[in-house]
């Protein structure tokens, strides 16, 4: 067996983001079981990609070198966000792998494309977010933020935000099966049980079984 260190992150905390910890490690880990692997160390944190100076990050490059290990991640944008960490890693493809592109070293221009649609889909985002807020300002430099009429509007407010919550959520638990498909869950049965381990649950709290994932699953392909 090989020995290998976890890599995980994510941008926000867990009450906005999750179980994202949970699924990538389980990703990880059926790889490394699967091209013989053992993990020794897994090392997260919530922290942006495009920043270089992550400590949870420099110390798995410096425990990868010192234990004559693996890293292995996820996927390209989950080990970083940033062009500028080519140069850092670039020393250490032939130890990296990521779980998404197989066992093999990662490609010099398959990583370069993706660590720039990666640093793009950020920037992106935040010029979007600014841009937002700016235009809001403009518009209304006076306007006051909330709803005078709360107690008359509440009940149709109430019902809407219930809707973009369930489908939020069903959104966000259709992403994780297909991440869990990718990682070899390939039946109803075995992504339920997994999702259960996981500490997942449905919107109230119950296991997942076939059936109310195979709803879930449905969920806005009617």
């Amino acid at each position: 067996m090989k020995p290998a260190i976890a890599y995980i992150r994510a941008s926000k905390n867990e009450d906005v983001q999750s179980n994202s910890f949970e699924v990538q490690k389980a990703i990880i880990e059926r790889f490394a079981n699967t091209h013989g692997y053992t993990l020794t160390d897994t090392l997260c944190e919530y922290w942006s990609g495009g920043d270089d100076e992550r400590p949870e990050f420099n110390k798995a490059l410096q425990m990868a070198v010192s234990k004559d290990a693996t890293l292995i991640c996820w996927k390209v944008d989950r080990l970083a966000r940033s062009m500028s960490i080519f140069s850092r890693i670039e020393s250490m493809l032939p130890r990296i792998r990521f779980a998404e592109l197989g066992d093999v070293e990662p490609n010099i221009m398959v990583l370069g494309v993706l660590l720039g649609v990666a640093t793009q889909e950020r920037i992106n985002t935040s010029v979007r977010i600014k841009a937002t807020f700016q235009t809001l300002k403009a518009k209304d430099p006076a306007k006051a933020w909330g709803n005078p009429r709360m107690a008359q509007t509440a009940t149709p407010i109430g019902l809407r935000v219930r809707k973009a919550n369930a489908r939020e959520y069903n959104t966000h638990i259709q992403g994780v099966v297909a991440d869990l498909k990718n990682a070899g869950y390939c039946t109803l049965r075995d992504i339920a049980v997994r999702l259960n381990e996981l500490g997942m649950t449905t919107r109230r709290g119950n296991d997942f079984t076939i059936h109310n994932l195979h709803r879930v699953l449905q969920y806005g392909r009617q």
